[in-house]
C-alpha cells in the first residue's frame, strides 16, 4: 500500500502522514489541522487495511470531497482534494514508485485498449467516460480529443495513450497530478487519479497488468511460443472401453466354444 500524506494546502502546516488509525481534524490557529480526537472535531479520517474513510461529525456542513458534498461517510483514494471550514487538504501518495515510461511508443492493441477508460469525476467531464483505444490528445486546441481549458492549460497539454497492457502520460506542458503527485510523464495504473488543472479531475478505470506479462507480442519465429508437444497415438485410446470389448469377447468366445 502507498505510504499515503496529506498536505495542507495554504503551507502553514507542514505534510501529515496518515498513520494507520483514527486522526480528528477540527478548528486550530492557523486553520483546519489535526486536533485531539476527544476534542471538537469537525471531520475524522480512518485509516485501516480497507483503505482511507472520512466521518463527518454530525451538524457539520460545508464539507467537500473533489467538489462534491459529503454528510457523513465518503471513501478516499490518493489524489483527493479535501475542503472544509475554509481550508483545502490534499490527499497523495508520497512512495508510489515507478519506472518511468519508455522513450518507444507502446505497442498498439485496440481490441485490449478498448476495456480502458477515463471516467471524468470533476469538472465538465464528470460522469462520461473517454476510452483510451486510440491516443487522446489532452488540451484546449480545438482539435484537441480531450478538450479542457482553464489556467495552466496549454494548447497540447499531454497526451494519453495505451499500449503493452499500460496506460501512458506523456508530454505534459505543465504537471499533471496523478494520485496528488505532480509529474510531466507517468505510467498510469488502473484506478489512478488525474488532474489536468485546477477542476479536471479523471480515474483511470480497466483491468490491471499481468505480472508476467510480456511487454510486447512475439514478432520472430525465435520469439514465439513453443508448440505444444504432439500427442502420441495411445494418449487417445479410451482404455476402459477396449478394455471391456476384449473382455465381451472372451465372455462371448467361452460361451460359444465351451458348450461343445
Amino acid at each position: 500500500m502507498n505510504d499515503l500524506h496529506l498536505r495542507f494546502c495554504d503551507g502553514r502546516q507542514p505534510d501529515l502522514p496518515l498513520q494507520p488509525g483514527v486522526h480528528a481534524f477540527g478548528r486550530t490557529p492557523v486553520g483546519l489541522g489535526p486536533v485531539e480526537a476527544e476534542g471538537p472535531a469537525l471531520l475524522q479520517l480512518c485509516n485501516d487495511r480497507r483503505g482511507i474513510w472520512m466521518t463527518v461529525n454530525e451538524g457539520v456542513r460545508g464539507v467537500h470531497v473533489n467538489g462534491r458534498p459529503v454528510q457523513q461517510v465518503a471513501m478516499l483514494r490518493a489524489g483527493d482534494s479535501i475542503h472544509a471550514d475554509g481550508s483545502e487538504l490534499l490527499l497523495y501518495a508520497a512512495n508510489d514508485d515507478r519506472v518511468l515510461p519508455p522513450s518507444t511508443p507502446p505497442v498498439r492493441d485496440p481490441a485490449g485498449n478498448l476495456r480502458m477508460v477515463l471516467r471524468g469525476v470533476g469538472g465538465p467531464y464528470h460522469g462520461r467516460c473517454i476510452s483510451l483505444d486510440r491516443p487522446r490528445r489532452v488540451g484546449s486546441a480545438a482539435a484537441a480529443d480531450l478538450r479542457i481549458e482553464g489556467a495552466g492549460i496549454a494548447a497540447e497539454h499531454a497526451l494519453l495513450e495505451a499500449g503493452n497492457g499500460l496506460a501512458l502520460l506523456r508530454h505534459a506542458a505543465a504537471d499533471v497530478l496523478v494520485n496528488g503527485r505532480p509529474v510531466r510523464q507517468e505510467i498510469l495504473h488502473s484506478g489512478d487519479q488525474i488532474v489536468f488543472g485546477v477542476q479536471h479531475r479523471f480515474v483511470l478505470e480497466g483491468p490491471p497488468p499481468a505480472p508476467d506479462a510480456p511487454r510486447t507480442p512475439p514478432s520472430t519465429e525465435a520469439d514465439a511460443p513453443p508448440a505444444p508437444p504432439r500427442k502420441r497415438w495411445t494418449q487417445g485410446v479410451p482404455w476402459l472401453l477396449l478394455a471391456a470389448l476384449l473382455l465381451a469377447a472372451a465372455l462371448t468366445a467361452l460361451l460359444v466354444f465351451g458348450a461343445r
